[in-house]
């Protein structure tokens, strides 16, 4: 409101000010002319006598009420010679109080006779100026009072929306997160607004269910290899005498083993989650190296042939090489749990020269078109090597695939003969370079 009445209020006083002299000046020619309106005014030497002179003037009063006649003091001038009064911009002034507008009106017979003053005293004036300004600080007013309306309905229609989403917003909570805020069908800024907050809480949901998910899996996938522990310790303690230790033993450690692993893989998991692509450190790495020295340190199987076929030149990539190194081993754990006879590992580049190509090939019994995607998902184990002896938890595809992405790589299954063939595309660091 006050945006609107300070501006009008500055206008509706210069307007005030502007009317003041013009009602001055106009009561001067009011007074003027009356004097003026008898056919004898013009020649002030035909009145001959004072009783002529009151006669006219009595008459000529009567019929201008907005005037008033006084006897003079002597004098030997012949004319108007105004004295400009005062009309006041405070609205409650009383106009018989007014200051008069005064002309001295001097109608002489000889240089002894009196002459007559005539008084405007600008009352009419007076009331014209208070009545516009009542107007006008009226006028301020309605349109203050309707511009403050005006923006109270606009504001409360625009901020209704506003309202309706912070009230549905302040509903969720982290036990409930299906709730979406209402989208306005505007297509404004507040609608955008809804729209983009709808999509973060989708993301959200599904940050948090899968953690509710991981952590239901980490729970089932924990206590599985404890409980077989302990089962196998129960067991062998109701009749010691009887136990083979040495089996005892060999179980217990393989379930060790296999807590470990999984321990490893979550504490992996958590901390690629909260670091993000921080762990993706900008190092350059020899991807043939690192993939010679996994093999190398890396104990052989008896049953399985390992043939590795890598490029004579560097194949310079950017990143970590510790983690890095845990695609490598992961990749080449899932190929020997899987694998029949033989596994077999590339390096190359592509086309363009602007990737390097790592694949690890197995001839076990392959991955079925419908799960080549899924089997990256974390604590996703096919029915096959649902088994103790296969040593698998689940996590190692799911953080391969974590890895090459925080590597701005990807990692997917490819066609092949037999068997399953993972391809792990990662940019070079310098395309120069590689060749």
């Amino acid at each position: 409101m006050l945006t609107a009445a300070l501006p009008l209020s500055a206008a509706a006083i210069t307007a005030a000010h502007a009317l003041r002299p013009f009602l001055l000046q106009s009561a001067e020619d009011y007074t003027q002319e009356a004097m003026r309106a008898d056919d004898h005014a013009s020649s002030l030497d035909a009145i001959a006598t004072d009783e002529d002179l009151e006669t006219r003037s009595v008459r000529m009063l009567r019929q201008n009420t907005r005037l008033e006649l006084r006897r003079g003091a002597t004098g030997r001038h012949i004319g108007f010679r105004p004295e400009r009064g005062s009309l006041s911009l405070w609205p409650w002034s009383d106009p018989q109080h007014t200051r008069p507008a005064l002309h001295n009106y001097f109608l002489l017979k000889n240089s002894d006779s009196p002459g007559w003053y005539v008084y405007n005293r600008l009352q009419y004036e007076q009331r014209l100026l208070n009545i516009a300004v009542w107007s006008l600080a009226g006028t301020v007013l309605l349109i203050s009072s309707l511009a403050a309306g005006v923006t109270w309905v606009v504001a409360g229609r625009v901020l209704r929306p506003v309202e309706a989403i912070r009230s549905r917003f302040a509903e969720l909570t982290a036990h409930d997160l299906d709730h979406r805020v209402p989208v306005p069908g505007t297509n404004d800024e507040i609608s955008r607004l809804a729209r983009t907050m709808n999509h973060t809480l989708d993301q959200l949901q599904d940050t948090v269910d899968q953690q509710r998910r991981f952590v239901a899996d980490a729970s089932h996938e924990l206590r599985t290899p404890l409980a077989a522990l302990r089962a196998e310790l129960e067991i062998a303690l109701t009749q010691p005498s009887k136990a083979d230790w040495p089996s005892v033993v060999r179980g217990a450690l393989g379930d060790t083993e296999r807590l470990q692993h999984l321990v490893t893989g979550l504490l992996l998991l958590a901390r690629l989650d909260f670091e993000g692509r921080d762990q993706a450190q900008t190092q350059s790495v020899d991807l043939a190296a690192l993939v010679q020295e996994e093999v190398a340190g890396r104990r052989r199987l008896a049953h399985l042939t390992l043939t590795v076929a890598l490029p004579a030149e560097p194949v310079m990539i950017t990143g970590h090489p510790a983690i890095l190194r845990r695609v490598v081993g992961n990749l080449l754990d899932n190929a020997e749990r899987h694998a029949a006879a033989s596994i077999t590992i590339t390096l190359t580049l592509d086309e363009g020269r602007a990737n390097a190509l790592l694949a690890v090939h197995d001839d076990g019994s392959g991955i079925p078109q419908e799960d080549q995607e899924r089997v990256f998902e974390r604590f996703t184990r096919l029915d096959e090597s649902r088994t103790r002896d296969s040593g698998g938890v689940g996590l190692g595809l799911a953080i391969a695939r974590h890895i090459t992405t925080l590597h701005e790589g990807s990692i997917a299954i490819t066609d092949s003969d037999a068997g399953a063939r993972f391809l792990v595309r990662l940019p070079l660091r310098d395309a120069g370079r590689a060749r």
